[in-house]
């Protein structure tokens, strides 16, 4: 009797953009990313970033607000802008300079 393997394969999404919030003085550029997506129209009018007490990141969308703290991601994929944490984000998406380990 042949015995078979099932195996399931979860391919990582797209690739995405992602700034990662490493220390306040990052803040600025992120800001500044956001206000081009914007420009170019890749992101809504609607969909603004600020720096709040100049440590805060803070993504404004149709969803509300969401705080970009220390060690999280401001990533941009399909279309939208997304706040996530570390372990989320490294759960969703891999360097691909890294190659498979």
């Amino acid at each position: 009797m042949r015995s078979r393997v099932i195996r399931i394969y979860q391919p990582w999404p797209t690739p995405v953009r992602a700034a990662c919030y490493t220390d306040p003085a990052v803040l600025p550029e992120i800001d500044a990313w956001v206000d081009r997506l914007r420009e170019r129209g890749l992101v809504p009018p609607d969909v603004d970033f600020v720096i709040r007490d100049g440590e805060v990141g803070v993504l404004n969308d149709r969803d509300g607000e969401h705080e970009l703290r220390p060690t999280g991601f401001l990533v941009f994929g399909r279309g939208r802008l997304q706040v996530l944490d570390e372990s989320t984000f490294f759960g969703q998406y891999h360097d691909p300079a890294m190659g498979d380990i």
